[in-house]
């Protein structure tokens, strides 16, 4: 039914190119903030802190075209486009041990996330919110603005063989036209990143909430959320090492886009139309 909705509305939507308007990349709207809550241990003992990330699309664009909801933004003056992949680069002063946490299954974190352990969820208060616009809309138009519900748990991936894949996160969100989990996993920074970089948080976003149904793009503007302190047998989820000389942490961002959900030519997975180019961000160690 919510589907029939939506696309009513984009059949009955007529648009009207708005004068002067110009493409923009998603990469020139891309913003990124993030942060730490609580004290640094040492090197020996890491002690738990609460970590804040927010990749974010700019709002509020003087002189933008108006939008259906009455709303100007930044966003909606670029192509249509999803994020296909999210990368989160995290300072080599922080460890990760959410693998020595209890794990949920991935259809239970779907079907019935409040059965999983209690110890399993590890988020903060988040939230996020998504425009969903048609396919080759024009500047400064979408169809639907939509807020999304979400909850981070550690998750019961497995490798091939069998074995549990360390330090896998599942993030459950909840659309009016979908539930779907954003993946993310754990990986060594490679290349130039290494400077100030230990891990890579690559978060691998699945189709219901690139295209949630044909001919609609969803574009995920606003994503704040992180996780929470918390230790588990006496290991910190993501424990800080001692601050570095410089009492800063260093935090990056990039996405990778499909624009209008193109897909490859075998048509099994999402066309990479750009990669954006890594934000970096400092917060205060204490």
């Amino acid at each position: 039914m919510k589907k029939l909705i939506v696309l009513t509305v984009v059949t009955a939507l007529a648009v009207v190119l708005p004068a002067g308007s110009a493409l923009a990349s998603p990469q020139q709207f891309q913003r990124f903030a993030a942060g730490v809550v609580g004290k640094a241990g040492t090197n020996k003992k890491p002690r738990a802190i609460a970590l804040h990330i927010h990749p974010f699309h700019e709002y509020g664009i003087k002189g933008g075209p108006t939008n259906i909801g009455n709303q100007n933004s930044g966003a909606t003056m670029e192509v249509p486009f999803s994020t296909v992949f999210s990368n989160v680069y995290l300072d080599k002063a922080l460890v990760f041990n959410t693998n020595s946490f209890p794990g949920c299954d991935l259809q239970t974190i779907l079907d019935d996330p409040a059965s999983c352990n209690p110890d399993s969820r590890v988020d903060i208060p988040s939230t996020a919110s998504g425009l969903v616009r048609t396919k080759g809309a024009l500047p400064g138009i979408y169809t639907l603005f939509t807020t999304l519900d979400v909850k981070t748990f550690v998750m019961n991936a497995r490798s091939k063989g069998g074995a549990r894949v360390k330090d896998t996160l599942a993030l459950r969100v909840v659309t009016p036209l979908t539930t779907a989990v954003i993946e993310g996993k754990l990986i060594n920074a490679t290349g130039s990143a290494k400077k100030f970089y230990g891990k890579v948080m690559r978060f691998t976003i699945p189709e219901g909430l690139i295209m949630p149904t044909p001919g609609l793009v969803s574009q995920l503007v606003d994503f704040n959320s992180g996780i929470k302190s918390a230790y588990h047998k006496g290991k910190p989820g993501i424990g800080l090492k001692a601050c570095p000389k410089s009492k800063r942490l260093h935090f990056g961002y990039n996405g990778e886009y499909t624009i209008n959900t193109t897909k490859k030519a075998d048509q099994k997975s999402w066309k990479i139309d750009q990669i954006g180019k890594r934000i970096d961000k400092t917060v205060p160690c204490k």
